[in-house]
């Protein structure tokens, strides 16, 4: 019997480093002819671009960008400010250094007592009083001819100013403020929320004063006063020293101009007429199927509304129907204001060439507006007798 022999490998881990070292070692020297050969031939090549490299001229270019500060438009003060000086109040002195400075595109407004300096910003385009202390504000002081002289200033960025215009102006004519321009809840905007209804043209004109609605309805002449007292406004025929005052200034046909004065000083208020729309109501559109019962007595419809009117009735439309005021009390309610609507009065019954007539006035519920009524009755009604 053959016996067969097995190839046996051995590991020895302790010489791994012994080899690996010897296998560099063996690698370098290899390599090292070839490393010393590429040198002495590139070396002039790689010279030469190496000085072309260095003689190139830096890439160089411009921006043109200016080194001076920036500029900005200089606002035009003058004509973006109003200034007025406080009127005399009728019972005290006059202080000519109070002064009441208004933007004209915002409606602010600010009274102030000279000299002083007013801190200004914009928004939205808009110039307004600035609520803290600005970069951008006004100097404004009174000059012995009267006049008022305004500076105005910029922050510079070293910490100094610069100016942005001088002006000198006059003081105007208090401007006619706007209600919003008054605290909510003060005396003045409640008579600027007023509402001017005119002329009462139900009375004669010598009756008649301007009707002024705030919380009551009021009438007042030109040398009436309006005193605020107990949380509204009263009539009354003198000023008072300590209270909200205001009375009649001027009158246009579409304004009421009104002039007041309160702890803060002068002002003055406008008021658009409040008549409403003209008065277009015609006679036909009234009246219809009018008939002649006596000398001094009709029977009508009035809006589909059948009534018997006798010369003098004072006819009036509350809650969208027509009654007659016949009482003492109703009409002096009518008259104060406590009873309020469109009035008809049946005037007179008269004859216009063999034919009756009825002739009439309307007045709209305001009382400022007035229509002529005449029209034809359709003949006399006789009375049927019960069988």
């Amino acid at each position: 019997m053959r016996k067969e022999t097995a190839t046996v490998l051995h590991f020895y881990p302790e010489r791994i480093a012994w080899i690996g070292a010897l296998l560099l070692s063996a690698g370098t020297l290899l390599a090292l002819p070839f490393l010393l050969t590429m040198q002495s031939i590139d070396s002039p090549l790689l010279r030469e671009k190496r000085e072309k490299i260095a003689n190139l001229t830096p890439y160089t270019f411009a921006l043109n960008l200016s080194q001076s500060r920036p500029s900005f438009s200089i606002p035009d003060l003058q004509g973006k400010m109003t200034f007025s000086f406080d009127p005399p109040r009728p019972d005290g002195a006059l202080d000519r250094n109070r002064l009441l400075v208004r933007l004209k595109q915002s409606g602010e407004s600010q009274r102030v007592t000279l000299p002083c300096r007013i801190d200004l910003e914009y928004q939205r385009d808009q110039l307004r009083f600035a609520k803290t202390k600005s970069e951008f504000w006004v100097e404004l002081a009174s000059l012995p001819n009267g006049q008022i002289e305004a500076s105005g200033w910029i922050s510079s960025i070293d910490g100094g100013k610069v100016s942005a215009g001088q002006f000198q102006v006059s003081g105007q004519d208090c401007p006619i403020q706007e209600a919003q321009e008054f605290t909510e809840g003060s005396a003045l905007r409640q008579l600027a929320e007023a509402k001017w209804w005119g002329r009462d043209l139900f009375k004669t004109a010598g009756e008649s004063g301007e009707r002024i609605e705030t919380s009551d309805l009021l009438e007042m002449r030109e040398n009436d006063w309006l005193v605020w007292k107990e949380g509204k406004w009263q009539k009354s025929d003198a000023p008072d020293k300590e209270l909200p005052i205001a009375k009649i200034q001027s009158i246009t046909p579409k304004m009421l101009i009104l002039e007041g004065w309160d702890s803060n000083g002068h002002t003055r208020i406008g008021l658009g007429h409040a008549s409403g729309p003209p008065f277009k109501m015609k006679g036909e559109d009234l009246l219809s199927a009018i008939r002649i019962r006596s000398e001094k007595q009709i029977s009508c419809m009035i809006e589909k509304q059948c009534l018997v009117l006798k010369t003098g009735d004072w006819v009036l439309k509350t809650a969208g129907r027509w009654k007659i005021l016949r009482k003492k009390e109703e009409r002096e309610a009518f008259l104060n204001g406590k009873l309020f609507g469109e009035l008809f009065i049946l005037e007179q019954i008269s004859q216009k060439q063999g034919q009756k007539m009825i002739q009439g006035r309307l007045f709209n519920p305001g009382r400022t507006q007035v229509v002529s009524i005449e029209m034809a009755a359709q003949g006399r009604k006789t009375a049927r007798k019960l069988p």
